[in-house]
């Protein structure tokens, strides 16, 4: 026996394999230590062993499936995978169990589906294999230089990040994409944030691509891989290019739940598609070689640089003679449509060259809005500080940041040229549709250069908008008047003088050039100061008539503010100037238990809609009235005793129709003494205002007694507040 007795190997992996099942590593060991020593009554004794059980010949198909990958640059020959290539000896059932280590189907359950003897071939074909590949390394050595897998991962990897960061909208939308998967199918175990994973399905797409082209790790960088898209169009044949990319080896967590969650559920797979192709889109997109070009071959040379310094600019050209050019900034920049066709007198395709001033865009901020979304889920923030999503700023030169004077160029309708004194153009793409960026910006500096009055006429459209809008909301039942900010801001205007510029420039206070974000008022107020601040605009009919227009806006909202100042008082300032009414001193003590007790609760809070401080009135009137007819001391009714009145008998059950609550209320205050039409009666006074019917929502016509509603909002079961005393 002695003879025969030959030293283990051991092999990786662990006592068990990834489904949890327990591998045999004594056996495979001696197997493989066998091998080695060349003992064929060994091998062919333990092969008959390990035959009958799956998981151990899993691990051996997975090792030397592993061992081919070292020696061959990260690919899998076709012998080990293709059952027609003649190329080479390998069993039919190796290949499979080689297929579904690849394409990350369960192996122990693929091997339980193969009999005794067919596992027994696949095991021989592995360890033969196996047993070369390790002579082969132990002559020559391994090449350790990245593949070709690995290199389309990794690039892809920064694909997908650069996206993102570029817009973070992007990745937001991803996320509630990923999250329904992940969450809804935890089962799945997809791991992190999604990120991974679409570098694996573009990372195999980019492979596929690779290989397709005969492009190699060295000749990477000129990979067109734009011509993945196709593939990406049809989830079908992605899927499969997914299924059967070889994935760099130790990235199993995010490799097997991918694949299979791809395989099982089409839904996913074409979330993962379109975005992969969305992040294809942008950085041809962005691509500065491809400005003016339709259908751009955008190749992965093209990119790196934006992805090997994302803060730097995008700036290339495919000769020097073209210049140094750059895309147009455009994520998150709007610009309104033009009010004006092309102006008069001028052919077709007359090509303007326009010295520009300061360029003011519109820009809704992707990383505020998060910030934003952040800080409202987040419960221990009493009082959010949010930010403004939206801002005015002057158009910055990604090279240089310069905000200075451009040369704009173009004809009417065009794309858009915009040459900085640092050397640099921004150009808008070729192919972009009429409502890009680069095309209306371009119209609008067409109709300044040719009537520099147009900077005010392009204002009246959004004013009457702005004037319909506000007229419209002030009909509704949900509209609780201007909102604060919006009156700080007229409170700060002062239009007594003739200098409309200077009154706006005093209370706006810009920071142009830097982003001047605010609300929708401000913005607009912002861009006729940016208007008028222009002496020809200003000295123009047009100009006039759009600083008319404004004071007649701001004249609007003031009387308008005004009308709804009330409504803007801190709620217990509103019950001090009750309680300052006077009246009998029981009266004057169920207020300050009412300041006392609500007091801690609404400090911060105004009088709004009044359901806060209608309900603390109520709250007073209760106190009074239980403590008088008691002939009792405020301080010994409770909540319960107050929350008894809302019933129309006094019963404690809820009242059937609320308003018979302020009439039941009223008797009792009658045979008290009070009388209820009387100007002089404190008491008599405020349940007159407690009576008095308000929209119980805002979307529909039903009305109920301010006591009824106050009570129930401050003291109510389903009352987010729950006073409690």
């Amino acid at each position: 026996m002695g003879a025969h007795e030959h030293g283990p190997v051991e092999l990786p992996g662990g006592p068990t394999d990834a489904e949890g099942l327990a591998v045999n590593e004594q056996l495979l060991g001696a197997l493989t230590g066998a091998a080695v020593n060349g003992c064929t009554p060994c091998v062919d004794r333990l092969l008959d062993e390990a035959a009958a059980d799956p998981a151990s010949v899993g691990r051996l198909v997975e090792v030397s499936r592993l061992t081919a990958l070292r020696l061959n640059r990260g690919e899998l020959p076709a012998y080990l995978t293709t059952d027609d290539d003649p190329s080479g000896p390998a069993a039919p059932e190796f290949k499979r169990l080689v297929r579904a280590i690849t394409a990350a189907e369960p192996l122990a359950e693929v091997c339980e589906q193969l009999t005794a003897p067919e596992r027994r071939a696949a095991a021989d074909y592995a360890i033969e294999l196996l047993v070369g590949h390790l002579t082969i390394a132990n002559t020559t050595g391994l090449d350790d230089a990245d593949t070709l897998s690995e290199m389309c991962c990794a690039i892809s990897a920064l694909l997908v990040e650069w996206v993102f960061t570029t817009a973070p909208m992007a990745r937001q939308q991803f996320t509630e994409t990923w999250h329904q998967y992940a969450l809804g199918q935890r089962e799945a175990g997809l791991p992190g944030n999604g990120v991974h994973a679409l570098a694996l399905l573009l990372g195999a797409v980019l492979h596929h691509q690779a290989r397709q082209d005969q492009v190699t790790v060295e000749q990477l960088r000129t990979l067109v891989f734009t011509r993945a898209l196709p593939a990406l169009k049809d989830p079908e044949q992605a899927g499969a290019i997914l299924s059967g990319f070889v994935a760099p080896p130790g990235n199993d967590d995010v490799t097997v739940p991918v694949k299979r969650l791809a395989r099982r559920d089409s839904a996913f797979l074409a979330d993962l598609c379109k975005y992969v192709r969305h992040t294809i889109a942008m950085h041809v997109k962005d691509c500065p070689h491809g400005l003016r070009e339709t259908d751009h071959a955008c190749i992965l040379a093209h990119r790196l640089p934006s992805l090997s310094d994302s803060a730097g600019p995008q700036v290339a050209a495919p000769t020097p003679e073209e210049g140094r050019r750059v895309a147009l900034p455009h994520l998150g920049y709007s610009e309104d449509k033009p009010v004006e066709d092309a102006p008069d007198g001028y052919p077709a395709d007359h090509v303007w060259q326009i010295n520009t001033g300061r360029i003011l865009l519109e820009r809704w901020d992707a990383d505020i809005a998060h910030w934003n979304e952040r800080i409202s889920e987040d419960s221990s923030i009493s009082e959010p500080n949010y930010g403004h999503e939206v801002g005015l700023e002057v158009l910055a030169c990604p090279a240089c940041g310069s905000r200075d004077a451009f040369l704009a160029e173009g004809r009417w309708g065009d794309p858009l040229t915009l040459h900085c004194r640092c050397g640099v153009t921004m150009m808008s793409p070729l192919d972009a549709g009429p409502d890009d960026l680069g095309r209306l910006l371009l119209k609008r500096l067409i109709l300044c250069e040719a009537d520099p009055a147009y900077a005010a006429r392009r204002l009246m459209p959004p004013l009457a908008e702005r004037w319909e809008r506000e007229h419209q909301a002030r009909a509704s039942s949900w509209y609780l008047g201007p909102d604060n900010k919006d009156v700080a801001l007229l409170e700060a205007l002062d239009l007594s003088g003739d200098d409309l510029s200077e009154a706006l420039t005093a209370a706006l206070k810009p920071k142009l050039p830097e982003r001047h974000g605010g609300r929708g008022l401000t913005l607009f107020l912002l861009q006729v100061l940016y208007a008028l601040s222009v002496p020809a605009v200003r000295d123009s009919a047009d100009g006039r008539k759009l600083a008319d227009a404004v004071r007649t806006l701001v004249a609007d909202l003031r009387e308008e503010s005004d009308r709804w100042a009330p409504t803007r008082q801190p709620v217990l300032d509103r019950l001090q100037q009750w309680h300052a009414e006077g009246g009998p001193q029981l009266w004057q003590d169920a207020w300050q238990r009412t300041l006392d007790v609500v007091g801690p609760y609404f400090k911060r809070y105004r009088v709004g809609d009044g359901r806060i401080s209608d309900g603390c009135a109520g709250l007073a009137l209760a106190l009074y009235l239980l403590a008088r007819e008691a002939d009792t001391g405020v301080d010994q009714i409770g909540v319960d005793d107050v929350r008894g009145l809302l019933a129309a008998g006094g019963t404690g059950e809820a009242a059937k129709d609320p308003a018979e609550v302020p009439r039941h209320w009223g008797s009792r205050l009658e045979e008290l003494g009070h009388d209820l039409d009387s100007a002089d009666d404190s008491v008599a006074r405020l349940w007159r205002h407690l009576r008095t019917d308000r929209p119980v929502h805002v979307h529909d016509d039903r009305r109920e007694p301010a006591l009824v509603l106050g009570l129930e909002n401050i003291l109510g079961e389903q009352s987010f507040y729950r006073v409690r005393f």
